[in-house]
């Protein structure tokens, strides 16, 4: 067979035989393995191929085969293909793309050196078109924009990422602070908007301010918090510390009202002495005259000898009474005279005793419908309420949510010696739609649970478990409600003073809960 026609093409060419040998090597293919080839020798070898030759494939079904990159012995790079020939002779053709294999390796290497640098800045980068459409961004941008790891960002628009647009971003070069809003709540963050040399687009980068505010007191005491809020009744808080005045702090259960009142006191020119807390709703009526006023040797059976209580163990100091809307009626005179004169009796015992105490109370109750209702003496009410302190919902500050939540993950990791790096972003999301009826409290019960059975670094949305809790306080809140209409005969502003909540608020409940 003649094989002249291939004598000038620029591709090499080789043509074998079935048992591999060589039968014709044109100039090009000469050239390209950089050796002279000669009729008869074996071609196995020569390319990188060879390795799983697909002659045999080739010969049996009759369909070529190709192969973009195939190495030459002599480390070059070649396109190469495998075809059959009048069914005598296989022909091998190939051409050089080595420069073209460089610049893709060169590329590929490129690449990676952007993503490591991209990847390697603390702040969020996202390179967006003149429409303000990302096309690439690195991976800091997922947590900073509230997004799930494996999210692809390229195509969204800025808008729905941050809610600006271009045009709503700073102007270009000028490093400004401005709020975006993402998944997990409205955020802080400086933002600088560079434009790309090519003119195609910007580099928007966005670094997070944290407005969180903490304040840190006694041993292992903290509040956390962001929302104004919570800085109004923390403002209020400091205002009285240093005052002996009584202070009566309001809120739902699970707000926080005993550490904001263990705060009070360490602000205060008393930090130095003891605080003392009674919690008036846990301790059985019969006991907490004897708890709170101790007793002498012989007052009752089983008093054995004298014993000091919480009233004068607090001398000096701060007494909290806690839940003082549980308090009996009996026992309130008591604690009017110790509020007004500062002396108490112990039990059995008829000498008086003066203290110098602080009072602080605290209730969950509203004192004033009790009072209406003759289940609270109004002269106490006036006395202790002196500066009223009313600590908002959990629900009323959601951008507390994820300063907490955070909190709490460091919190546990520590104690159960957990490595939990942090929160997803649909775990996140479900926490601020939460309606949170147990408080911070039921935030930090339900991350603790988390912390100790996530399966990963990550807290996830399965390891929250919302549904069981949710179902539980739901149907707990919906009977309470339920009940307190029954009683008032369906008087929901009366119902709504009884339930110690707003009439609007009451409005809201039975809408969600299906009354």
């Amino acid at each position: 067979m003649r094989f002249e026609t291939f004598e000038n093409l620029f591709e090499g060419v080789l043509v074998i035989d079935r048992n591999l040998k060589i039968v014709y090597a044109n100039p090009s293919a000469k050239k390209l393995i950089g050796k002279d080839l000669k009729v008869g020798e074996d071609c196995r070898g020569l390319f990188s191929i060879c390795n799983s030759c697909p002659a045999r494939l080739v010969l049996e079904e009759g369909e070529g085969v190709q192969v973009y990159d195939v190495e030459i012995w002599n480390k070059r790079h070649a396109c190469w293909s495998m075809s059959l020939l009048d069914n005598s002779y296989l022909v091998e053709t190939f051409r050089d793309v080595t420069n073209v294999v460089h610049c893709i390796l060169e590329a590929e290497k490129q690449r990676s050196y952007k993503e490591a640098i991209l990847n390697s800045i603390v702040e969020a980068i996202l390179v967006v078109d003149k429409e303000g459409f990302v096309l690439e961004h690195n991976n800091i941008a997922h947590r900073m924009l509230c997004r799930d790891d494996e999210e692809n960002l390229v195509g969204k628009s800025l808008r729905e990422l941050i809610e600006l647009s271009i045009e709503e971003l700073p102007p270009e070069g000028e490093r400004a602070d401005v709020y975006i809003q993402t998944p997990c709540g409205r955020q802080k963050a400086s933002v600088l908007v560079s434009p790309m040399s090519s003119g195609f687009g910007y580099v928007v980068s966005l670094y997070p301010i944290q407005e969180v505010l903490s304040c840190s007191f006694g041993e292992e005491n903290a509040i956390v918090f962001k929302s104004p809020a919570f800085q109004k009744v923390l403002e209020l808080a400091q205002s009285v510390a240093e005052y002996p005045t009584n202070v009566l702090i309001e809120g739902e259960t699970g707000t926080g009202k005993s550490l904001l009142a263990k705060y009070i006191h360490y602000m205060s020119p008393r930090r130095d002495k003891p605080f003392v807390k009674v919690n008036c709703a846990a301790i059985p009526e019969g006991l907490l005259e004897a708890e709170l006023f101790g007793y002498v040797k012989g007052a009752f059976t089983g008093a054995v000898k004298n014993k000091p209580g919480k009233v004068e163990l607090a001398e000096g100091g701060t007494l909290l009474l806690d839940e003082i809307g549980d308090m009996p009626l009996s026992l309130q005179a008591k604690i009017l005279h110790l509020v007004q004169e500062k002396e108490f009796e112990r039990l059995g015992d008829t000498r008086p005793r003066k203290v110098e105490v602080r009072i602080i109370a605290s209730t969950n109750k509203n004192l004033k419908e009790l009072v209406q209702r003759g289940l609270f003496r109004e002269d106490l009410y006036y006395r202790i309420s002196v500066v009223k302190i009313h600590i908002p919902p959990l629900r009323e500050r959601v951008e507390d949510i994820p300063i907490l939540v955070n909190h709490f993950i460091q919190k546990f990791s520590k104690a159960y010696q957990r490595k939990i790096k942090g929160i997803s972003s649909d775990a996140m999301k479900a926490l601020l739609s939460y309606p949170f009826y147990g408080n911070i409290r039921e935030l930090e019960n339900i991350i603790e649970r988390a912390v100790i059975t996530a399966k990963g670094t990550l807290i996830n949305l399965e390891d929250l478990q919302l549904d069981a809790w949710k179902g539980k306080d739901l149907e707990e809140e919906r009977e309470r409600i339920k009940r307190v209409l029954e009683q008032v005969g369906g008087n929901k502003t009366l119902a709504a003073r009884i339930l110690g909540i707003h009439r609007t608020t009451l409005w809201r409940k039975i809408k969600e809960l299906g009354f």
